[in-house]
């Protein structure tokens, strides 16, 4: 599909880009395939629709131009993988900054607007030492843990940031020096188009994207009820890890924290804790610019800048991750169920359930039926 038509069928799902998305993917119309039948299924296609529409498209494109912003929908070989795989991913994502950053190996590092100094010292170290191993250190740019999170992986390497309105509103209002940083040493996403403010229910939105972009969610500091038990929950049914990191019992800052631990979530006191749980012994490989990373065959890499075999190996991973998350959001589901669920075939999804089943993430009962591990976290 075009470009303006992606556009089109992302800005007539705004209102609910989640549902839109998990209606066509239901109906096999994932990427969208035209902007007829997509607006069709979203229930938007009375007369002059399209026309409409695109009108709309063009003229947000026309400001994304001005604002020197990259706009990427399901199908670009951008798109990150591990996103696109979740029941219910962004319809179009609008980038400022480096689009390869999406491509991860990425962490998400989440936690409390008011955190303590301590608390935000902890995110930082923790972020910085991610960054360092090479990993992109994603997080949803509020105050807090967030800034710090994002501030420690901008120390010493690249960083995410994922926004519940437009790439181009300055919200938080103290974080335009920030988000500046960001752009030059990673990138600024969101899918909702420029011009969008902040609005409550985007960031529970915001939320599903940022656990969708990341192999594990960490928990640096968080109350009893907060956004990031949100961003863990979400996490959890997309086939995500998650971690916390113990605090203070006294504050009531960490008591989110430690409900997470109590439900089994893994303990993490620093970076090295994070890479053990992911199985990372040595940095993962860097999905970013070739010039960025020392001893990459050059002839791998095409003009965009994206090593295509690390890319496919990223997908590759994404496709087990995705089975992982059909598997927990049914609760086990046998071959059958599962090429159904897919659309593949059974020969592949049996090689890919087998070396899920030999790392130890999931298990067959007597049945035959594939289940998920047990956990709650």
């Amino acid at each position: 599909m075009p470009l303006l038509d992606v556009v089109a069928v992302a800005l007539a799902a705004a209102g609910q880009p989640s549902r839109a998305a998990s209606r066509l993917k239901a109906a096999g119309q994932w990427p969208p395939a035209t902007l007829g039948g997509s607006l069709e299924l979203m229930a938007q296609d009375g007369p002059g629709a399209v026309a409409h529409w695109r009108a709309e498209a063009d003229r947000t494109l026309g400001c994304a131009k001005a604002l020197d912003l990259t706009a990427i929908g399901p199908g670009d070989p951008t798109y990150p993988a591990l996103l696109d795989a979740i029941p219910d991913p962004p319809l179009l994502l609008w980038v400022r900054g480096d689009t390869t950053a999406l491509l991860g190996p990425a962490i998400a590092i989440v936690g409390s607007r008011h955190a303590c100094s301590a608390g935000r010292e902890i995110a930082f170290q923790i972020a910085a030492d991610l960054a360092a191993s090479g990993v992109v250190v994603a997080s949803g740019f509020a105050r807090g843990v967030d800034a710090a999170a994002h501030r420690g992986a901008l120390s010493r390497g690249r960083s995410l940031a994922v926004l519940g309105c437009g790439v181009d509103q300055p919200y938080p209002s103290d974080h335009g020096a920030l988000a500046s940083q960001l752009a030059g040493a990673g990138a600024v996403v969101s899918e909702f188009a420029p011009g969008t403010p902040p609005r409550a229910h985007h960031f529970p939105l915001r939320n599903r994207t940022l656990s969708g972009l990341c192999r594990a969610v960490v928990v640096v500091q968080a109350a009893q009820r907060s956004g990031s038990l949100i961003t863990a929950r979400l996490a959890l049914e997309q086939g995500r890890d998650v971690m916390a990191v113990p605090g203070d019992v006294r504050s009531g800052l960490n008591a989110g924290g430690h409900a997470l631990l109590r439900d089994g979530a893994r303990l993490v006191e620093r970076a090295a804790d994070v890479l053990d749980e992911l199985g990372w012994t040595a940095p993962p490989a860097s999905h970013g610019p070739a010039d960025d990373r020392p001893g990459v065959d050059r002839s791998r890499v095409d003009r965009s800048g994206v090593d295509r075999p690390a890319v496919e190996g990223a997908r590759v991973e994404a496709a087990g991750a995705a089975l992982l998350a059909t598997l927990v959001r049914e609760g086990g589901a046998s071959l059958d169920d599962l090429v159904g669920e897919t659309g593949r075939s059974s020969a592949d999804l049996l090689g890919e359930l087998l070396d899920l089943e030999l790392a130890g993430q999931l298990r067959r009962d007597a049945g035959g039926r594939f289940l998920p591990l047990e956990r709650k976290w």
